[in-house]
This record gives C-alpha cells, structure tokens and sequence, in this order.
C-alpha cells in the first residue's frame, strides 16, 4: 500500500483568472452569451430556432443575457479576491455579488429553478 500525502498548497493547481470567461444560456439554451473576466462580452449562442422568434424578442434576449453574464464574472472577481486572501470589507468595497445572490437574481430572471 502507497501512502498518499495532501499535496503542498503551492503544488495545488491554481485557476489561471486572466483566462477565465463565463457563460449564461436562457433555459431553452437558444441564446446564449460570453463574457471574460473584465465583463465584456466575447461571445454570443444564438441558434436559428431564436431567430425565428423576431428581432425585439432576441434583442431584449441578448440584452438580458449580456447583463446576468456581466454580472456572473463579477461574482468570479469575487472569488478571485478570496482565493487571493483580499480582507472580505474590501471585497464588499466593490459591491460584487455573492454565488447565491447571483442564482437569486437568476432564478428571478428566468422564473423557477433558473437556467
């Protein structure tokens, strides 16, 4: 039997954050939006069947979905600063959202259990 020891905290693979992008879809999954972890949208899901529901819907779709995801990379800022050992009232300084408060707006966005 091989013993097997916690890695070193140094030795634990860490997030690379500058690379991190999130991603929200509505439930139906036809549109669908991007965002690094500045907040600006880099990428954007749309399929056919979306299209099919007219220009305002999609716009306001877009919009939407551009707004929870600007919002889900604030709460990955959040994290960062944790991970980071930033002191929490400094964090609260910048008024990120926590991962429950963010499901909290997203279940109200989309009704039910959220997306």
């Amino acid at each position: 039997m091989t013993d097997v020891t916690p890695e070193e905290p140094s030795r634990v693979e860490q997030p690379d954050w500058r690379t991190m992008t999130y991603e929200v879809f509505n439930p139906d999954h036809t549109v669908g939006a991007a965002c690094d972890r500045d907040g600006e949208i880099i990428g954007l899901h749309i399929t056919d069947e979306a299209r099919e529901n007219g220009d305002s819907w999609l716009a306001e779709e877009i919009v939407r979905l551009a707004r929870l995801v600007h919002l889900k990379s604030r709460v990955g800022l959040r994290a960062e600063m944790e991970h980071k050992g930033t002191r929490p009232y400094t964090i609260d300084a910048f008024d990120l959202p926590t991962e429950n408060s963010y499901r909290a707006i997203e279940r109200a966005e989309f009704g039910g259990t959220g997306a």
